[in-house]
Parts: structure tokens; C-alpha cells; sequence
């Protein structure tokens, strides 16, 4: 995200797809979507419970989940 709020990156695409971290990178200094990967446990509640996401959304959609933040916070600040 961009220090004025807009979003800016597939990761803020990807943090409002499903709730807590259910995804990771296999190179954190490179977040681009070869690289996403399925965590295999999430934390809720203070407890390491198995990931309930078993799919990586396609690239595809989490684009268009980027370009859809994008336009509501374009129109929204205009």
C-alpha cells in the first residue's frame, strides 16, 4: 500500500481475500505471485489451527481483486 492509502501491490489484494495469514512467500525480498505459497497452519485465537484455504487463488483473480481496490479507492479520493 501506498503511504496515501492507496493499494498498491498484490499483497494488499491478497489480505482481504480470507482472514489471517494464510499465505507466505518462498522469497520475502521478492513478493510476486510465483512466489506465494499456502501456509500450513494459522494463528487464531492465540492457537496454530490447520489453514482452512487449500487453494491459491489464481493470479487472475487476485489482479482483478487489486484493480477492484484500486478503483474504490480512486473513486473514494478522487
Amino acid at each position: 500500500m501506498r503511504e496515501d492509502g492507496r493499494p498498491n501491490h498484490i499483497q494488499d489484494a491478497l489480505a482481504v481475500l480470507h482472514k489471517n495469514q494464510w499465505y507466505t512467500w518462498t522469497d520475502s525480498s521478492n513478493k510476486i505471485y510465483a512466489n506465494l505459497r499456502l501456509t500450513e497452519k494459522i494463528g487464531v485465537n492465540g492457537n496454530m489451527v490447520d489453514n482452512l484455504v487449500t487453494e491459491l487463488p489464481t493470479e487472475s483473480a487476485v489482479n482483478a481483486k487489486l484493480k477492484e481496490l484500486q478503483d474504490a479507492w480512486d473513486a473514494a479520493n478522487g
